[in-house]
């Protein structure tokens, strides 16, 4: 093989590797229609906002969001409910983030309820989360009232 031939064959397989790379460590973006608007999300939650949101920093009611897409959620004065996580995304399956500064930023999340919601949180439906992301502040906040260190 000629040395235009071999680069050539080289840049190829190089391109190809790198776009299976792309699509490999994408995560897989699907839609969800939450009354009548449809979110791109996905199932890869950033890592910062993975863990235990305590109300007002001491505890119940909480939100809980685990890596595997599941979690909890509780209202105030009722029993934590269950819950599945996704992230809203881009097409490209990048998070969307609301920049304030590089240092204060907010993803949306959207949880869909388990069963025990009764019916302000019905089994089945859908709804979002902001979470805002405090990095110079180490914390992280949904609802504004409920935190978690980033530490």
């Amino acid at each position: 093989m000629d040395n235009k031939r071999e680069t050539h064959m080289k840049q190829c397989i190089m391109s190809c590797y790198l776009m299976l790379c792309s699509i490999a460590f994408a995560g897989e973006v699907e839609t969800i229609n939450l009354k009548g608007d449809d979110y791109l999300v996905s199932k890869e939650l950033p890592q910062e906002i993975i863990g235990l949101y305590k109300y007002e920093w001491k505890g119940e009611p909480i939100i809980q969001i685990n890596s595997d897409n599941t979690g909890l959620f509780q209202p105030h004065g009722v029993p934590a409910i269950p819950i599945k996580t996704w992230i809203h995304v881009d097409a490209n399956g990048e998070p969307h983030r609301q920049v304030g500064t590089p240092q204060r930023y907010r993803y949306t999340l959207l949880v869909q309820y388990g069963e025990g919601g009764d019916g302000n949180y019905p089994a089945g439906g859908y709804d979002l989360l902001g979470i805002t992301i405090l990095r110079d502040e180490g914390r992280a906040s949904i609802l504004g009232e409920r935190f978690r260190s980033l530490n």
